[in-house]
């Protein structure tokens, strides 16, 4: 894979957005909650992009998680290429992606192999944290639960009384008054004399 030289103009702009999106502080929290759920170390010594760019704890994580989910001689664990890692995290996306984490939320394999979208891996392991959490298949205290649905039963006679009462948002006349307005174009009172003299 070339390597990628630096970026300028537009490219350097989108490029230090991006940066500015990275929070040092999820990053703690998603390594240590990786670390806990897989037993495997993410040190200080390797970046967290670094980390996981080989996508082997990735692939650790979805199987801690709820086995099964992987393909079959997944991860691949020697000769770890680029083609290899990449196929990793890939693996890694399809699992998350059956286990419920919205499409928008993914991040894509170029995202975390070269580095160019971290951001968007801290969004995509924070998807993973909140389904994980709702499912009950994980205990942290990072993320967001999401509440199972719940459907509703209404009778007919309940969806139709609805349809009789009018929102706010639609406007009311409840509140407002023309009353002291003039017709507009007429002429404008004429003042009462005690105001206008002054003698």
């Amino acid at each position: 894979m070339a390597n990628q030289g630096p970026s300028y103009g537009f490219s350097r702009e989108v490029k230090l957005k991006m940066q500015a999106k990275y929070d040092d502080l999820l990053e703690e929290d998603l390594s240590e909650w990786i670390s806990n759920t897989t037993g495997c170390e993410i040190t200080k010594d390797h970046t967290f992009q670094n980390s996981l760019k080989d996508g082997r704890i990735l692939c650790y994580l979805v199987d801690a998680l709820q086995p099964g989910l992987l393909k079959k001689n997944m991860p691949h664990e020697t000769m770890l290429n680029p083609f290899r890692c990449m196929e990793n995290i890939g693996a890694f996306l399809e699992a998350i992606k059956k286990l419920g984490v919205p499409e928008p939320s993914l991040c894509t394999t170029a995202d975390l192999y070269n580095g160019s979208g971290m951001p968007q891996v801290q969004t995509c392991l924070l998807a993973l944290v909140d389904k994980a959490s709702s499912l009950g298949l994980t205990d942290t205290d990072i993320g967001i639960h999401i509440p199972e649905k719940q459907e509703r039963d209404w009778s007919d006679e309940q969806l139709k009384a609805g349809d009789s009462i009018i929102g706010l948002q639609a406007g009311t006349n409840k509140y407002a008054s023309q009353s002291g307005m003039t017709a507009y174009g007429s002429s404008r009172p004429a003042f009462d004399k005690r105001y206008t003299s002054h003698k």
